[in-house]
């Protein structure tokens, strides 16, 4: 359903074409026909279909940040109501199991989600006419720093 939603709404037309190639060709001359985006606006003012298809994508993404939320209160609520069940060690390492796994799920948020969310976004209220090299770099940053993350993280379990 997603799927046909974003076809319908984000597919590439020839308005779409035709606004988005001299950008295309000013970065990557006799290439880049082939892409996904939204254009928001056309003559006639904004185009609804674009920017509910983009709302629907926040409203997931909203629903999924909510969860993690949502069970990351839930579980430190229960750390906090444990008392002395576990040794003090085991505490400690649950703790920095649990940081770590925290981390482990900003990073991504960080570093894939929320950059290629606001490359969707951003034109709905201002133009983006340059190639986004940004959420390159932090989408091709991520797998290293959250390998360096569970290196260093844990450091009790060792």
């Amino acid at each position: 359903l997603r799927f046909l939603n974003c076809w319908y709404n984000y597919h590439s037309d020839d308005e779409l074409q035709a606004y988005l190639r001299p950008f295309l060709e000013s970065d990557f001359p006799g290439e880049g026909l082939e892409h996904i985006g939204a254009l928001y606006y056309n003559e006639n003012g904004l185009r609804i279909s674009a920017v509910m298809t983009t709302m629907g994508f926040n409203s997931i993404m909203f629903f999924w940040f909510t969860v993690i939320m949502t069970c990351t209160v839930l579980i430190i609520r229960f750390f906090k109501g444990l008392g002395t069940s576990w040794s003090e060690k085991t505490h400690q390492m649950q703790r920095q199991l649990f940081r770590t796994l925290l981390l482990q799920t900003l990073i991504p948020i960080v570093c894939v989600y929320l950059p290629c969310a606001g490359i969707i976004n951003f034109p709905i209220f201002f133009p983006i006419s340059v190639f986004p090299n940004f959420v390159s770099a932090s989408v091709t940053l991520f797998p290293l720093v959250d390998a360096i993350l569970t290196l260093f993280g844990v450091a009790q379990y060792r």
